[in-house]
């Protein structure tokens, strides 16, 4: 069991080897010997020195997903959401990029939460009606979505705000601007408080979201994402960027948006003009564009999934997801195949049902695990 705890430590850890150690730890003098290894190795490897052993364990126990959690971290990367694991709740790991970062949520969890800018962490839950700061604050109104005001003395200073939505849910946030944000599941976004001192309106997504901009022609709105920026001045767009897949999207809903590599500067230098109705995906050598059915792309925010000839791995990731569990696909042949279908009300039985009407395979849920094998194949 060394072996897997190790594995786990250096993220080289399987699927299966980790619900392996899942089970492990369900007994009380396994989790004393786990967190006994973590000490000792925080004494190896100074890299581990700021990991709990506690949290350690919580992670380990609550998190079983195909998004391995290393212990083992580069300095860039902060543990601000130590405290939301320990609540129980979704998992984040936060690091630079063009001076933003990203979260990335797993598994299980099941609040939305929201890392102010001085660090606190907010649980977000239909009781509260205000986001507070450490010290008191009224940051923001909640109402089944955060609400920004709109300042209207400039700010001194630019500072952000990041929301993480878990598995399974869906949420809301008004910036600043009035410009309106849908967040998808697994979802997460790093936004400024105030674009009052901004010479753009700079977001830093991961995940999917449906944008709805308000207008400016002096202050351009931008999304950042691993493959690609996306600038407009006010129109609506979805794009989908999770760190999981193997591509990113925009499709344009209506007006007009431009495509940048994520490299590059936005400046005077004009982009890829995409006209609505236009979809444009990220390749390791650059973009395509087609033209395709706008709203069957946005069909996610009324809750509804939507598949074009997506293959089946890319639909598993889409799965889980939407219902907030994990798929084990122990039959690889099904991968490459294309299913194309809509879902709406249907629990996630009927919908693996609807595929194997159409394919040899069966499947076996446990808990929140579902594995899929082979229809000749015994457990």
């Amino acid at each position: 069991m060394k072996t897997l705890v190790i594995k786990y430590l250096t993220d080289s850890i399987s699927d299966e080897e980790l619900l392996i150690l899942k089970e492990w730890l369900k007994k009380e003098e396994n989790q004393e010997e786990f967190k006994a290894m973590v000490r000792q190795n925080q004494h190896l490897d100074l890299a581990y020195k700021k990991i709990d052993p506690e949290i350690a364990y919580e992670r380990v126990s609550k998190a079983i997903t195909k998004r391995k959690v290393s212990l083992q971290y580069p300095v860039i990367f902060r543990y601000a959401a130590a405290v939301a694991i320990l609540l129980g709740i979704s998992i984040a790991l936060y690091f630079s990029l063009d001076g933003g970062y990203k979260s990335y949520p797993i598994a299980g969890g099941s609040q939305v939460i929201l890392e102010l800018h001085d660090g606190s962490i907010e649980v977000l839950d239909e009781d509260k009606e205000f986001v507070r700061n450490v010290k008191g604050a009224k940051v923001a109104i909640q109402e089944n979505k955060i609400i920004y005001e709109e300042i209207k003395t400039a700010d001194t200073a630019l500072s952000y705000n990041q929301l993480t939505v878990p598995y399974g849910k869906r949420f809301n946030v008004q910036l600043q601007d009035g410009s309106f944000v849908y967040l998808n599941a697994g979802a997460s976004l790093r936004y400024p408080t105030s674009f009052a001192n901004a010479d753009s309106r700079q977001v830093f997504l991961d995940g999917e979201a449906y944008f709805n901009v308000k207008k400016n022609q002096h202050l351009p709105f931008v999304v950042n994402t691993r493959d690609m920026k996306v600038k407009v001045l006010g129109t609506k767009f979805n794009v989908s960027s999770y760190h999981n897949d193997n591509s990113s999207s925009t499709v344009l809903v209506e007006g007009s948006i431009s495509i940048y590599p994520p490299s590059e500067k936005i400046s005077s230098k004009d982009g890829m003009l995409i006209q609505p109705g236009q979809m444009v995906t990220s390749h390791h050598d650059g973009f395509t564009v087609e033209a395709v059915t706008a709203e069957n792309h946005i069909t996610w925010i009324e809750g509804e999934l939507y598949f074009k000839n997506d293959r089946f791995e890319d639909i598993i990731k889409k799965l889980e997801r939407h219902y907030n569990i994990t798929i084990i696909n122990r039959y690889p042949e099904l991968n490459n195949l294309r299913y194309t279908g809509r879902f709406r009300d249907e629990t996630i039985s009927q919908v693996l049902n609807t595929f194997k009407a159409n394919t040899n395979f069966e499947y076996q849920i446990k808990d929140d695990v579902i594995t899929i094998r082979p229809y000749s194949q015994s457990p």
